[in-house]
C-alpha cells in the first residue's frame, strides 16, 4: 500500500542497507543477514512483531544516535515456549517487548539469545570449517561491538569530524572545505590508507591494490566494431525467439519441452 493506516494487512518489503565506508563492513553486515536468514529457515525461527511496531521501530531509528539511546521492539521468545497463557490479545502482547540494539544483537536475560548468538549455532550445527569460522566470527564480533557502542557508528563518527573540523561554527552549515576534508578521508579508511579505530577497532583494513597487472584481464572495452557486431549476433541467436533483452527468456526457455529443446538446439 502507498500510505500507512490502520488497516493495511500483510505486506513483504526489502529494506538495503546503507553502504559502509569499507568493504569490511559491508561484508560484516551482508553474512550476518546470510547467517540469520538461514537460522530462520533450519531452526524455524518466529520474529514477527504487528506491523505498528515495525513502524514504530523505523521512526525510532531516526532519532540521531538511535543504536545507543533508544529502545525498539522484538520478539520475546524466537522458540515459542507456550510462557503466555489466555486469550490471543494477552498472547500476542507478551510476544515482543522494547530493547536495546546490543540486547537484540546479543542477547536479553535468560529468554532471548540474540541474533549473533542464533548465528554461532546455525554455524556450530552446519559444522562450519575453521578457516570460513574465523572470518565469520571476526564479522560478528564486529557487529556486536557497533551495537554495544564500543564502536561508533560511520554517522556518529562523521558528526564528530563535521563538529570538530576548523571551518565549522556550530550553525549546521557544511562548508565546501569540510566536505572536501570528509570525502577524502573517508576515501582513504575505505581504499585501506587510513586506519580508523573509532569505527573498526583492531581490524586492520588492507590497502587496496592499484596494479591492474594482479588481474588476469583489465576492465577495458574492445573498439573492434566487427568483434562487437559478431558478438552480439551469437548473443540473439542464443535468445529465445531472438529477443536477449528480455529477462523472462531463460524462463522461457526452461519451460521447453526436451523435444522442443532438442529441436531449438538442432538449429542453432
Amino acid at each position: 500500500p502507498v500510505t500507512c493506516g490502520p488497516h493495511i494487512g500483510w505486506r513483504t518489503e526489502f529494506r538495503s542497507m546503507e553502504v559502509q565506508l569499507t568493504d569490511f563492513e559491508n561484508a560484516a553486515f551482508t553474512a550476518m543477514l546470510v547467517l540469520v536468514t538461514r537460522a530462520l529457515l533450519v531452526f524455524d525461527l518466529d520474529l514477527k512483531i504487528p506491523l505498528s511496531k515495525v513502524d514504530d521501530n523505523l521512526e525510532r531509528a531516526h532519532v540521531m544516535d538511535a543504536v545507543n539511546k533508544n529502545t525498539f521492539w522484538f520478539c520475546r521468545h524466537v522458540i515459542p515456549q507456550g510462557a503466555c497463557t489466555g486469550k490471543s490479545e494477552e498472547l500476542l502482547a507478551c510476544s515482543f517487548e522494547e530493547m536495546a540494539m546490543t540486547e537484540i544483537i546479543s542477547g536479553k536475560g535468560n529468554y532471548f539469545p540474540g541474533l549473533v548468538p542464533i548465528c554461532f549455532a546455525y554455524l556450530e550445527h552446519i559444522g562450519c570449517d575453521a578457516g570460513s569460522f574465523s572470518r565469520l566470527s571476526t564479522y560478528l564480533r564486529f557487529i556486536q561491538r557497533r551495537a554495544s557502542g564500543d564502536l561508533m557508528t560511520p554517522a556518529a563518527w562523521i558528526r564528530r569530524f563535521v563538529r570538530g573540523h576548523p571551518e565549522y561554527r556550530g550553525d549546521g552549515v557544511v562548508s565546501q572545505g569540510i566536505a572536501y576534508d570528509l570525502v577524502q578521508v573517508c576515501d582513504e579508511i575505505g581504499r585501506g590508507n587510513r586506519h580508523c579505530h573509532e569505527l573498526l577497532g583492531d581490524v586492520v583494513i588492507e590497502p587496496i591494490s592499484q596494479d591492474i597487472s594482479n588481474y588476469g584481464i583489465p576492465l577495458k572495452g574492445s573498439v573492434d566494431r566487427t568483434a562487437i557486431g559478431k558478438l552480439l549476433d551469437q548473443m540473439c541467436n542464443r535468445a529465445p525467439e531472438g529477443n536477449p533483452s528480455q529477462p523472462c527468456a531463460p524462463m522461457r526457455s526452461r519451460a521447453m519441452s526436451p523435444m522442443q529443446a532438442f529441436q531449438r538446439q538442432q538449429t542453432v
